[in-house]
Formats: C-alpha cells, structure tokens, sequence
C-alpha cells in the first residue's frame, strides 16, 4: 500500500513540473511574455491593416516594445486602419519614428516594425495618434512575380510554336547546310592560292630582289647627284622668276611684244603688212603715197578695215588703201 502511494506521489510530482513547463513555455513563446508589464497606448493609421492580427508584436529597431491591443476602421476622407498599440512602459518612441508592417519570412507571422529617425524629435505621448506607412505585402508580391512568370511561359510557348516549328527548323538546317559548303569552298580555295603563291614564291623572291636593287640604284643615283639636281632646281626656280618678270612687262606694255599687245597704232601698222604679204606676197614693198583727186580708190588697190582711233593713235578715220601694182 505504502508502495503504491509512493507511485503516485511521483506520478503527480511529474505531471506538476510538466504543467509548470508547459506554462512557461506558453508565456514564453505564447506572447504572454509581458502580461505583468504596464504600458502606456498609442495609434498608429495605416491605409491597409495588411495581415496584422491583436496580439501582434511590436519591434523598435528589432527588440519587443509593445503589443497590437485592438484594430478597427474608421471613416474620414477615406477608410483607413487605426491599430491601437500598447507600448512597455519605460520605452520611449519618438514622433519622427516611422511605423512599417512587416512580416518575419516568407510565411512568418506579422508584426509592427517601428524604425527611429533620430533623437531630437519630442516623444509620444499616450494616447497620441501617429500615420503608419504603406507596408509591402509578399502575397501581393509574389503573386506579381507569379504573373510575370506566366506572361513569360506564354511567350516562351509563342517563340516554341513561332522559331522552333518545323518549317523554321528545316531552314535552319539548310542554311547550315549552305554555310558547310561555302567553308569547304573557301577551304579549297585557299589551298589554290597556296599552292599558286609556292609555285611561284622563286618568282616573287626574285622580283622583290630586283625591285629593292632598282630602288638601292635610284637611291644611289640621287644620292651621287644631288648637286646637280640642286643647281637644277635653282636654274628652274631662277628661270621662273624671270619669266614672271617678263610676264610682268608685257602686262605693263614695255618692250616689242608689250607694245604691240598695248598700242593701237603698231597693231594695224602689223595688221597692214600681213594683209599686204598676203596679196602682194613676201618681197612687196609699199610705195609712198599720192593724194587722190576724188573719194574712189585707185585700180588695183585693196581696202583695209579702219580701226577705230584710240588715244595717242596716228590712224584716222575712213578707209586705209594699199597701193597695188601699177
């Protein structure tokens, strides 16, 4: 009986410390961690509650603050989230902090991420309210990636059914096909040309040599007559200069040929001998000159276009006579 007794002493003593684990571990990971704690409440307005739950955490810069209290709506200009947040007392939030829900992983639970901005903004105070931001949702998220996925299978399937069909293939490989050829084609005539350029390198080799001993004799030669080509290029360049100065005289009508370039008088002086050799023949020479009693030209005389009598001329006006033979 005594035996018996002790059995379930021990029985009881284990179910004791079981429950009193099982207690701790449901205030340690049941978020009844700090039940006994005062604190003080604020209110944070988000545009979506965006998954968060009462009894949320709350973390400030990744430490546990406070716990979501209560979420409802309410109607301004629009329908907006208000959660009531309830902060440890001592823990001091500033008012320029900005108030994210974020979410712990993949498929972790959400929470109230408060991150600070700085140490000079003043404190809230209980019962302050406070804008939240717009919190980035991985549903939503991964439901856009799965999208993007999917407009990219449709578009792999598109270039499936569009590229890699049958006919598009067939071309592919005739094209190949082509390109084979044409290396076996470029192939053969390389080895042409190979064969060409060993068949005749004797040939070019001995060209190549008289080439170089050609330009080494020209090389030679200017070499050995570089004084003569310098005298020959100053005698041109001399030659030049007289000539241009020549030019120059007979632009300004010195000289024969400048005269008869310039001057009227001695233009139809030469004019009247030519015309006269060329009636009369080379051995004419002109008699002096008789007045005539009337307009009429004698017989046997040939008329000469006056020139028209410029300044300083000795030609007049009228018509010119050439005595011909009496």
């Amino acid at each position: 009986m005594a035996q018996y007794r002790s059995t379930e002493i021990k029985v009881g003593v284990f179910v004791l410390v079981c429950l009193v684990l099982t207690a701790g571990m449901i205030l340690k990971f049941g978020k009844h961690d700090q039940l006994g704690k005062k604190g003080y409440e604020i209110t944070v307005v988000f545009p979506q509650a965006g998954g968060i739950i009462k009894d949320a955490s709350v973390l400030l810069a990744g430490i546990p603050v406070g716990r979501v209290r209560d979420i409802y709506l309410a109607e301004g200009h629009a329908v907006r989230a208000h959660v009531k947040l309830s902060i440890y007392e001592g823990v001091t939030i500033r008012k320029d902090a900005k108030f994210v829900i974020n979410q712990s992983g993949l498929l972790g639970d959400r929470y109230i991420d408060v991150i600070p901005q700085g140490v000079s903004a003043a404190p809230l105070k209980p019962g302050d309210t406070v804008e939240g931001s717009a919190s980035v949702d991985l549903t939503e998220a991964i439901r856009g990636v799965v999208d993007v996925l999917q407009r990219v299978d449709n578009a792999i399937k598109r270039v499936d059914e569009t590229v890699l069909n049958q006919e598009s293939l067939d071309h592919v490989r005739l094209a190949l096909a082509n390109v084979d050829v044409t290396a076996s084609n470029a192939a053969a005539l390389t080895l042409g040309l190979r064969t060409i350029i060993d068949e005749n390198r004797g040939k070019v080799d001995t060209t190549l040599t008289s080439l170089n001993t050609a330009a080494k004799r020209v090389d030679d030669l200017v070499l050995n007559n570089q004084d003569n080509i310098r005298a020959a290029t100053k005698d041109l360049a001399e030659s030049a200069h007289r000539l241009n100065a020549l030019l120059d005289k007979v632009e300004k009508g010195e000289g024969t040929v400048g005269k008869l370039m310039v001057d009227p008088a001695l233009h139809d002086e030469v004019l009247h001998l030519v015309q006269n050799w060329r009636y009369h023949g080379l051995l004419y020479k002109e008699q002096p000159r008789k007045e005539l009693s009337g307009d009429e030209p004698r017989r046997g005389t040939v008329p000469v276009p006056a020139r028209p009598a410029s300044k300083g001329s000795s030609v007049t006006s009228g018509v010119d006579r050439v005595k011909g033979p009496e």
